[in-house]
């Protein structure tokens, strides 16, 4: 175990972006934030197949992990999807070999850095990979449930991870079997850590991170002192005068997109004209294109793609609205941007979406409702001002990064102190 003496390290699992990613979307702040401006000595993030993003039969694809510097004290290491370059026949047995010397690379990692806490940011592959590395070495590990899995599942009845666990009750054992051996499991609000209590995780084994410090410094500015967006959203094809509304999200089955698409469908049949903006890309835009020229709304539907942070703090002001049927990040980014937000009462949109005070709250999966309060707030722009205006200044609060840092801080004092550790392995 690690002492006041000894240097804080960390070593970080996470899926959610390659390095590639994170240089085109400046999400650098992202992962820089983890050394809580400078509490850690150095941070090392791991993707652990980063390359399946790679074009089959690239060469990048397969070989040895490779290191980035992201910054002097961050570290990016990305595992491939195989070790040789081979057939598709042998894509099995090549990954396997492929993760098998990632982990004795990051054995060897932790071991040699003499790194302190490993932390992964989800339960499932990642929190594998974290609690291996945790029993091996005897340090402590922190899980990160960033959402509600519950919730989700109940709503698509689809796993979190469809590629990874191909049923709901293979990934809820995965799920209970990591989060159970956890030292500690982070998580951004009391709906998240409802569901990791529901889990069978002890209370005190829980502590709730929220996250200012990810959030890129663009987004603090005041709405009022940010360079316009009107040029950045013109260049899409959206006038000056144009009624937009915009979903900031991966597109994803799991975000619920559709409903947006309906609900400006519902609104075209009632007079109201307005352009929805997809700021973001997955594997869901294909069906996304698809159901608005089935419901006769494709000319009203922009694909922006992915952004980096500056476009989209200029943008985000400019909108009418954002419409949220289950976010993350991209909900406080909104906020912070003073935008008027309509989201679903899911996950832990409802501890900050509060009906008409700081947004419009509407039941889960209710799109004719979503409908109807996007129509509100375009037919009275001085209420939804009013509710954009309240909800940047609670997350101002909420979100403060130095405050998000001291609190962080005192979470991980206590697992770097010597205690006994047996009874949870």
């Amino acid at each position: 175990m690690t002492d006041d003496a000894s240097p804080r390290r960390m070593l970080v699992i996470d899926t959610a972006y390659t390095h590639d990613m994170i240089k085109e979307r400046g999400l650098e702040d992202f992962v820089t934030c983890r050394d809580l401006g400078g509490y850690f000595d150095h941070v090392w993030s791991v993707h652990p197949f980063a390359s399946l993003f790679v074009p089959k039969g690239h060469a990048g694809r397969s070989g040895r992990p490779a290191t980035y510097a992201i910054s002097p004290r961050h570290s990016w290491v990305e595992g491939k999807v195989g070790r040789f370059r081979a057939p598709e026949w042998l894509a099995v047995p090549n990954f396997l070999i492929a993760q098998i010397g990632l982990l004795a690379s990051l054995s060897k990692l932790v071991r040699r850095e003499r790194i302190g806490i490993v932390r992964a940011e989800d339960p499932y592959y990642n929190g594998l990979i974290a609690w291996f590395l945790s029993r091996i070495h005897r340090v402590p590990m922190l899980i990160g449930v960033w959402g509600n899995p519950g919730a989700i599942r109940a709503g698509t009845r689809r796993p979190i991870m469809p590629r990874l666990h191909r049923r709901v009750w293979i990934e809820e054992a995965i799920e209970r079997f990591v989060l159970r051996r956890a030292d500690l499991v982070l998580v951004q609000n009391e709906n998240n850590r409802a569901f990791v209590i529901s889990s069978g995780v002890p209370r005190e084994r829980t502590a709730i991170f929220v996250m200012g410090n990810m959030i890129h410094p663009a987004h603090f500015i005041e709405p009022s002192e940010r360079a316009s967006g009107l040029d950045d959203l013109r260049q899409l094809g959206i006038e000056a005068g144009d009624k937009v509304i915009a979903c900031i999200a991966r597109l994803i089955p799991e975000k619920m997109l559709d409903d947006a698409v309906r609900s400006v469908a519902w609104l075209k049949e009632r007079g109201t004209l307005i352009h929805l903006l997809f700021v973001g890309d997955g594997a869901e835009r294909d069906n996304l294109a698809n159901l608005a020229a089935a419901l006769g709304v494709s000319s009203q539907i922009v694909f922006a793609g992915n952004r980096d942070q500056e476009w989209l703090a200029r943008v985000i002001p400019a909108l009418d609205a954002v419409v949220s049927p289950i976010s993350g990040r991209a909900l406080t980014e909104a906020g912070l941007g003073a935008a008027p937000i309509v989201a679903y009462d899911v996950d832990w949109q409802g501890e900050v979406i509060r009906n008409g005070e700081t947004g419009e709250l509407v039941p889960c999966g209710d799109w004719e409702q979503m409908a109807r309060a996007i129509g509100h707030l375009i037919d009275d722009p001085g209420y939804a001002r009013r509710l954009g205006d309240r909800l940047r200044a609670e997350l101002m609060e909420m979100m403060d990064p130095e405050k998000t840092n001291r609190a962080q801080a005192q979470v991980y004092d206590r697992l770097l102190n010597p205690r006994d550790r047996a009874g949870r392995e």
